[in-house]
Parts: C-alpha cells; sequence; structure tokens
C-alpha cells in the first residue's frame, strides 16, 4: 500500500464481514435443506405435455404421418419429435429450484413409451425419474407409493390423482395454442397456479 494512500474507511470491513455472514448463514441453510431432501428422498412430479413442455409441434408432427392414435408407430413419432418443443420456462425453473434443494424430480409422460429414449436422455440433467404412465391409475400407483410432496401438472387428472394420492397439487397453465386433448378447467379443484406457466 502507498505510504500516502487513505485508510479504508471505517465501514469498510464490517460491510464485507456482514456480507460473508449472510452468505455463510445462506449457504448453511442450503447445505441443511439438501442433506435432508436427500436423506428423506422427497420427490417432485412434473407433467410433461403442456406443463414442462409446449408439445403440440410434436403431436401435429405425428399427425402429419397420418398414424393410427394411441398406437406404437404413432408414439414413437410423437416421443421423437422432441426437438420441436418448446420449453415451458415458469415450470422449468421451478423444477431446477426444487432439484437444487435435493428435490428428486420425476417427470410424467401420459404417452406410450414407444421411442422415449431418447425424449427421456434429453431431460436427464433434470429428471432422475420418468414415467410414461399409460393410464390415471398408473400415476396414482406411483404417486401415492414413493415420496412425492408436489405434483405440478396441467390436466385436470393429473390434479385429481395428485388430490387422490395426498400429494399437493399445483396447476401448471396451458397455452392457448395447445393442441394436446386433457381436460383443464383451472381453479376447478381448488389448487394453486403457478404463475406464468402458460407461456
Amino acid at each position: 500500500m502507498p505510504e500516502n494512500a487513505p485508510p479504508p474507511p471505517p465501514g469498510f470491513f464490517k460491510k464485507w464481514f456482514s456480507r460473508l455472514k449472510a452468505f455463510s448463514m445462506l449457504a448453511g441453510a442450503w447445505g441443511f435443506l439438501f442433506s435432508v431432501n436427500s436423506l428423506i428422498g422427497f420427490r417432485a412430479g412434473f407433467e410433461y405435455d403442456d406443463g414442462l413442455s409446449y408439445s403440440t409441434p410434436a403431436f401435429l408432427a405425428a399427425a402429419k404421418d397420418n398414424l393410427p392414435p394411441d398406437s406404437a408407430d404413432y408414439w414413437n413419432s410423437v416421443n421423437r419429435s422432441y426437438l420441436y418443443e418448446r420449453l415451458k420456462p415458469a415450470a422449468w425453473l421451478s423444477a431446477w429450484g426444487l432439484k437444487i434443494l435435493g428435490v428428486k424430480i420425476a417427470v410424467f409422460c401420459d404417452r406410450g413409451p414407444e421411442g422415449g429414449d431418447s425424449l427421456e436422455a434429453s431431460w436427464r440433467r433434470l429428471a432422475d425419474y420418468f414415467y410414461f404412465t399409460r393410464t390415471e391409475d398408473e400415476k396414482y400407483r406411483i404417486l401415492e407409493k414413493k415420496r412425492f410432496v408436489l405434483y405440478a401438472g396441467a390436466s385436470d387428472s393429473g390434479i385429481i390423482q395428485a388430490r387422490k394420492a395426498g400429494v399437493l397439487p399445483l396447476r401448471l397453465k396451458k397455452s392457448h395454442r395447445s393442441a394436446v386433448k386433457s381436460e383443464y378447467n383451472p381453479g376447478k379443484f381448488a389448487e394453486r397456479a403457478l404463475p406464468l406457466s402458460q407461456f
């Protein structure tokens, strides 16, 4: 330090010490929550179609192939057309926020599993589990048996199954342009909705 340099202001060290202390407390709180959530094995489920992803383009691509709906070839086409889909930021950020806190993330696709390996691989960083549930009963059994604390979905059926399984439901809003066929009545079951999740 030059001889004529002025000394640091009196509050300089105090301010930086306070910041370091606040950061340490936040890091400690995060570490505690992460450890607890990881040890207990809490999970959060996110519906894929109209939830995490605006998947209408994939369904439209399969429709152009004139494949029989609900056939193995149809689901193979839909699941392999994921590059046409668009991520929904609000739902995606919410899922990552929970993952950072140590909650395991499960993605639920109400589709056939044919061709789903590439779709599953594209979400491997976020999704700890990937379920292709073709029936509502199958979804209910998964939600009931595992340690799910939250289910976020766009469809009425997903909200219903979460309620039946004793899991907190969160409504993800559908895009106005969605062509995915599912019952959708936000607020019908007195569930909370995630803001901006329609985009």
